[in-house]
């Protein structure tokens, strides 16, 4: 008897059905929800810049490839927080993935610090030579150990120069300035290197900076440095190209193993070819920056004495702690096969 009224047996077993049916439709559903995954993609550059283009479309693609069960937001101008704290959430296990450097995974394992050791690369491409070497493979388990999975390696940020409020030709130019360096070991080694005073302030602060001359100079690639209007308060670039940078976007080991191995596989595919795009962009902007901050009246120092800098900041390899010993020659022979 149900509610009261006797139900025939046929009538019975109907009804045990289609509850059963809707339970196991409720069941479903509850099911493919618990499935969802949200995460969180931070990075510290502006909205215009081609970088965060390209963590939107990674975002994107991950939400298609996975037919909607992997929901990636992205945080610019760091939202999520600064670098390193950043880091410290993917490193701790949490649902985030995080554009970074490689000076800053060398806070966790210093041998990454080498690939963007100043003078390292002539050329942006010279890095192709070293993806796929057996000592990226290696360093990707080392930091793997250590709760870091690199997604992408293959995302090139940009040669970096220098944008001043006064004209930079030599090292000599620097002495005593402030200069604004990323808070990472290599890069405050190099900026004392070149007898500036390193100021490690975020790089959402150094518009600020600038205008309120707390900064004198700072070093970024053209592209980025141009998307952060910081063209407004320093009128002068200075093309050093004392750095290479290829971006490592990263995220928590833990986390990307708590995913399902065909989740795990679409991030992969997608992280690289969203890599591909970012450093479509960049190359695409890189070739017109010069004219761009002619236009809005930089004055580009062409005739910079790069032996001289590449002179000073050798001693950077002889002070930067933890490499293993021989790490810039082996570095250098991959790049020189």
């Amino acid at each position: 008897m149900i509610f009261g009224r006797a139900i025939h047996a046929p009538l019975l077993r109907a009804a045990l059905l289609s509850a059963g049916l809707l339970g196991a439709l409720a069941f479903g559903t509850a099911a493919a929800t618990a499935q969802d995954y949200k995460i969180r993609l931070g990075h510290p550059l502006t909205t215009s810049d081609a970088a965060h283009k390209a963590m939107v479309y990674l975002a994107d693609n991950i939400k298609k490839a996975t037919n909607g069960r992997v929901e990636v937001t992205v945080y610019p101008a760091d939202q999520l927080g600064k670098q390193k704290d950043l880091g410290e959430m993917v490193r701790q296990g949490a649902n985030v993935i995080q554009l970074t450097d490689a000076l800053f995974l060398g806070d966790v394992e210093p041998d990454a610090a080498i690939l963007q050791a100043p003078y390292l690369m002539d050329n942006p491409d010279d890095f192709r030579k070293i993806l796929g070497s057996d000592w990226l493979k290696d360093l990707d388990k080392r930091l793997q150990a250590k709760g870091i999975r690199v997604i992408s390696w293959n995302n090139y940020f940009g040669t970096r120069q220098i944008l001043a409020n006064r004209p930079i030709r030599t090292p000599a130019d620097l002495k005593g300035l402030n200069f604004r360096a990323a808070a990472a070991p290599l890069y405050v080694e190099m900026v004392k290197a070149l007898g500036a005073r390193p100021i490690t302030t975020g790089f959402a602060e150094v518009y600020t900076g600038l205008s309120q001359k707390v900064i004198d100079l700072l070093e970024a690639p053209l592209p980025t440095m141009y998307a952060s209007k910081f063209y407004e308060q320093a009128k002068y670039v200075a093309l050093t190209g004392h750095m290479i940078g290829w971006d490592p976007v990263i995220m928590s080991e833990t986390y990307f193993k708590s995913l399902p191995p065909d989740i795990q596989k679409i991030i992969l595919d997608e992280a690289n070819k969203a890599a591909e795009y970012m450093t479509q962009l960049k190359k695409e902007e890189e070739t017109k920056m010069i004219d761009l901050y002619k236009q809005v009246g930089v004055t580009v120092i062409t005739d910079v004495d790069k032996q001289a800098f590449k002179d000073a900041t050798k001693v950077v390899y002889d002070k930067y702690p933890g490499w293993t010993p021989g790490l810039p020659d082996k570095v250098r022979a991959l790049l020189d096969h």
